[in-house]
């Protein structure tokens, strides 16, 4: 619809969103394969409440003290409902959805991710990095171990891979 419009400068900016399409779009498939292999083991009224309380999680810890109230009576209200409902299994079935939910990459996450990293860089260098420069921090920034947190230990590009790093980002 928008091509439709005719106008120069929507042309202009949808033509690299086209030769990128299919990227933009592989989270949407990951989260389908993921959402049927879920249902095949999951009682689809548990499934959804799973879910529901999975989306809150991550707000509870980004959250101020207001909100992550808020959110935290959500998950417990969606896992109460879901324990209801699936009994015994409840513990296996929840740890399932969301290690599965978790291994989803978000591509607007990613590309906020990217961004606030490499804006540091950008603003030091008064807009001269050069594609050497560019491609070293995109290279630390894919190959470093997180210090802390759940992925403690593990880099960017091993999680994607499925494959450890062999060493350190600086030997590599």
């Amino acid at each position: 619809m928008l091509a439709a419009l005719d106008c120069a400068a929507v042309t202009t900016t949808l033509k690299p969103i086209r030769t990128h399409l299919d990227d933009l779009v592989v989270p949407f498939a990951q989260a389908e394969a993921i959402d049927a292999e879920l249902r095949a083991i999951v009682p689809h009224e548990a499934d959804e409440r799973l879910v529901r309380a999975w989306h809150h999680e991550p707000l509870v810890h980004q959250s101020q003290a207001k909100q992550k109230r808020a959110h935290q009576r959500e998950r417990e209200f969606w896992l109460a409902c879901a324990e209801g409902l699936v009994g015994d299994e409840f513990d296996t079935l929840k740890a399932l959805v969301f290690d599965k939910l978790d291994s989803i990459v978000r591509a607007s996450s990613l590309g906020e991710m990217v961004n606030g990293l490499i804006r540091p860089y950008l603003h030091s260098g008064k807009g001269q990095i050069t594609p050497e420069t560019l491609n070293l921090i995109m290279f630390y920034h894919n190959h470093r171990r997180y210090k802390s947190g759940k992925r403690q230990g593990k880099a960017p590009i091993a999680l994607v891979t499925g494959k450890p790093l062999a060493a350190p980002w600086w030997e590599l």
